[in-house]
């Protein structure tokens, strides 16, 4: 590697002089009444002859004049500004302001007739009265980023007497997107800047740097040292930080104010009036902070990250980006727009704490895009449970239509076998876990009817994936028939499909086999796991053992171990999961019917997928939630981002030592009936084994046996890119196009999930007596 060298230019010399100044922020004032200061600014000037002047004492000395005297004659006012001035020489009038940083010197007003001048023109927004109030506070602005934005803003209403500023950080070449300052600074530490700027603004304003940032060991100075805080003001990244510096100002009473870019989100705790009041609202109640140093991926820091930020009212442009962080972007964005206004936002808001004119605390927003927009930002609306159960008149009006006379056809059993028979069929996989049966038991016939209510969804075209969750409910019902000593008598009913999908009766003894007490065993263990694998292979006699349990005339199953088939199956796999999210009615029965974003969902609806089961890291788990904006998604697809979606299915598939998928010769209802029976077999057998089975791309597969009405409102490119991604699996499979693709899994070792989806009671699936 080459030294960082100038062969033929001097550099070097030039470059070591300036980084001396680059710890100075203070200009120094020379007052030339007095002697020794004036002899002292003589030898300035001859040591550096090359200083910029800057005199434009007199206009200052006339403006003085028009804010004393604001009704005197234009005429007049040289005549008095003379006067005022009296026998003080020009140069001797007011200070020099000296800045070393950019060898200027600066003639100006004394620090009580500057003042006068500098505030003039708040009058009477702010009245004198209040200027000396807030003359006389000290805030302290942690982070300087916004809180540059913030700084400058409250430097330039002089709201303040004393500003404490903390930032650890040095400005980067990518800050100054909503950093104001010039490119001359980079890698000059933020505080530094803002002091600068702040003096360059006002020397007469008191700026205490905290070039550390806020360190255990500086936030007790910071709060109190000289004087306690009269508010402190919170932009910092560290969410540590955040926390412990507000359990700080809790304890001594000083009221918090913070600003996050995105959205205006204002945070307002006035600890000053409410001593009580929980830190952040008592969003963070719940979480430990104080391990948040000790942290070091940031799937570990998401559960402490998001009760800060809020993470579902993040504005969809923001939970787009959040998605792509360490993807295509490697931070969180912010635009100086946002941040300037925020910086006058906050400014107003310290204003009106300081002065005793707002004493209230909460979290808001000032949102411009829902504030002056084209159109009215639709709100969101609330995810709906599933529809309604099959009832009891349902049934009976369908048994009138068809006809059917429940006559006694088979042997009476127990209400408790009944049970039985029924827990057991109702741990059945089903696509969304929309748990598509119900049952009616009567004159000593079991019904099996389709409940059309939770069916039907996008990915469910003209229910096939319901079908193959009936057949899997019929697999285990057999089976705890089987252990049960259960004969069973049953026959689909496709004449009456898709309502009545079968009957069963129940007629003598029935001896069960080995294998039948064998996979009967696992009905209560079978899970969805989407963990990743172990390094651990399939041995092929362990998948010719799962092909021969289900292999049939109509049945067959193929596997796929090559490395990289798997990577390509992953790749598809990704595609396709991105592309449910992108195409809108997909999208809306996966976040609205399908997902339970929080433990009163889960109960009240008694269905669908809890997202604590999804097995996923924080990153990933906080990543489902920002999509459920379908704003941020639709954003997302413009910018052809969601690759960690795509990731996390790439990796899930490499790290399984197989994929298998079940096949049926044709399209149609029974097919995928028997399909299901022939999923839940392998699945309780796989379980028997010690393997974990994981359902995937079911979007892509029922994406295209969508009906090509549904598929025709797609864009092209949408229906290209379904069509292209079932070929290059059908290729990978060795499949042809009159085949039923009905299950694909990954199929690996590891431990089982510890959280299952929940399962509906017995009086919303099973139905007993004369209908």
């Amino acid at each position: 590697m080459q030294s960082k060298a100038y062969s033929n230019l001097n550099f070097e010399p030039l470059i070591n002089t300036t980084k001396q100044l680059n710890k100075l922020y203070r200009p120094v004032l020379f007052n030339t009444k007095n002697n020794t200061e004036k002899l002292n600014l003589e030898n300035l000037l001859i040591e550096k002859p090359y200083l910029q002047v800057f005199d434009s004492i007199e206009s200052q000395i006339e403006e003085l004049i028009k804010c004393l005297k604001p009704g005197i004659p234009p005429s007049e006012i040289k005549k008095v500004a003379e006067a005022h001035r009296g026998s003080t020489a020009f140069e001797d009038y007011g200070v020099w302001v000296y800045y070393p940083w950019s060898e200027k010197l600066v003639h100006l007003l004394d620090e009580e007739e500057f003042i006068i001048v500098r505030t003039n023109r708040n009058k009477h927004k702010i009245t004198d009265e209040e200027q000396k109030i807030l003359s006389q506070k000290k805030i302290g602005v942690i982070g300087l980023s916004v809180g540059q934005s913030v700084s400058l803003t409250l430097a330039i209403e002089r709201g303040f007497g004393e500003l404490r500023i903390a930032d650890f950080d040095e400005l980067d070449l990518s800050n100054l997107n909503r950093i104001r300052t010039g490119i001359h600074n980079i890698t000059l530490q933020k505080t530094v800047i803002v002091a600068r700027e702040i003096a360059e603004l006002d020397p007469f304003l008191k700026v205490v740097c905290f070039h550390d940032g806020i360190t255990d060991d500086n936030i007790d100075d910071f709060l109190t040292k000289d004087g306690v805080l009269d508010l402190l003001i919170d932009e910092c990244d560290s969410f540590d930080i955040k926390i412990g510096a507000r359990e700080k100002a809790k304890a001594l009473g000083i009221p918090v104010l913070m600003e996050g870019s995105d959205r205006c989100t204002i945070d307002i705790e006035r600890f000053d009036l409410e001593p009580d009041r929980p830190v952040l609202h008592g969003f963070v109640e719940h979480i430990d902070m104080s391990v948040f140093k000790s942290l070091k991926t940031l799937d570990e820091k998401v559960p402490y990250i998001a009760p800060v930020t809020g993470i579902e009212t993040l504005s969809p442009r923001m939970k787009a980006s959040a998605v792509e962080i360490m993807s295509t972007i490697s931070t969180w964005p912010q635009l100086a727009s946002a941040v300037t206004y925020g910086g006058g936002i906050t400014a107003d808001l310290s204003r009106k704490i300081l002065l005793g004119n707002l004493k209230l605390s909460g979290r808001f927003f000032i949102d411009i895009d829902e504030l002056i927009t084209d159109h009215p930002v639709e709100k969101e609306v609330p995810e709906t449970a599933r529809g309604k159960q099959l009832s009891i008149e349902e049934i009976g009006s369908f048994f009138s239509k068809h006809q059917i006379v429940p006559e006694k056809t088979g042997e009476t059993i127990s209400i408790e076998l009944i049970d039985k028979l029924i827990s057991a069929a109702s741990k059945a996989p089903s696509g969304g876990n929309n748990q598509p049966w119900h049952w009616h038991y009567s004159n000593g016939t079991l019904h099996l009817f389709l409940n059309k209510h939770v069916a039907g969804a996008y990915l469910d075209p003209d229910y096939l994936s319901s079908y193959a969750s009936l057949g899997a409910a019929i697999e285990n019902l057999l089976l705890e028939a089987s252990v049960n000593d259960l004969e069973v008598n049953w026959k689909f009913t496709p004449e009456l499909f898709p309502d009545h999908i079968a009957v069963f009766n129940f007629n003598g003894q029935h001896i069960a086999t080995e294998l039948e007490k064998t996979l009967a065993a696992q009905i209560n263990n079978r899970h969805t796991n989407r963990k990743f694998g172990m390094s651990q292979e399939i041995s092929p006699e362990e998948m010719e053992h799962f092909k021969a349990l289900i292999d049939s005339d109509e049945i067959d199953l193929h596997w796929i171990t090559n490395t990289e088939d798997k990577t390509q199956l992953g790749d598809i796999s990704g595609q396709a999961d991105l592309l449910r999210m992108f195409i809108p009615a997909a999208h809306e029965d996966f976040i609205k019917k399908e997902m339970r974003w929080n433990q009163d969902q889960i109960l009240e609806t008694e269905d669908g997928i809890g997202i604590n089961t999804l097995d996923l890291s924080n990153q990933d788990q906080i990543g489902l939630r920002l999509m459920k904006d379908e704003r941020a998604v639709e954003f997302l697809k413009k910018i052809k981002g969601g690759n960690a979606f795509k990731y996390l299915a790439l990796k899930q598939f490499q790290s399984s030592p197989a994929i298998g998928l079940i096949t049926l010769p044709q399209h149609n209802p029974l097919n995928y009936l028997k399909g299901g029976i022939a999923v839940e077999k392998l699945w309780l057998a796989a379980t028997a084994l010690g393997y974990q089975i994981h359902p995937v791309n079911v979007p892509l597969i029922f994406f295209y046996k969508n009906s090509f009405g549904q598929l025709n409102d797609l864009p092209e490119e949408s229906r290209t890119q379904i069509f292209n991604l079932h070929q290059k699996l059908k290729h990978l499979f060795k499949i042809t196009d009159n085949i039923a693709e009905v299950f694909m899994f990954r199929i690996f070792k590891a431990e089982s999930s510890p959280q299952r989806t929940i399962r509906k009671p017995f009086n919303k699936i099973l139905s007993i007596g004369r209908a």
